[in-house]
């Protein structure tokens, strides 16, 4: 604690613009990678209308693959903003 009390100005400048840029970049990382999910999400439920249309072993790897999209980018949407 009595590192802290001794700064000077000029350090305690240039460690809140190193925390402001840090707070940049994972606002701009949290949205990128909530779109990439959203649009992920909607690929995912193509597939599984995909696999509604098709028949056979065809049908069951849509249906599988659509399932395996679509839950990875709810949980990665879930860790991004509820947890």
């Amino acid at each position: 604690m009595a590192d802290s009390d001794n700064l000077s100005e000029a350090e305690i400048r240039h460690t809140v613009r190193e925390e402001v840029s840090k707070a940049g970049w994972s606002v701009i990382s949290t949205v990128f990678w909530t779109i990439l999910a959203a649009f992920a999400v909607l690929v995912g439920l193509q597939a599984i209308q995909i696999a509604l249309y098709a028949s056979g072993l065809g049908a069951l790897a849509y249906a599988a693959v659509g399932i395996l999209i679509t839950g990875a980018s709810v949980y990665l949407l879930y860790l991004l903003h509820w947890d």
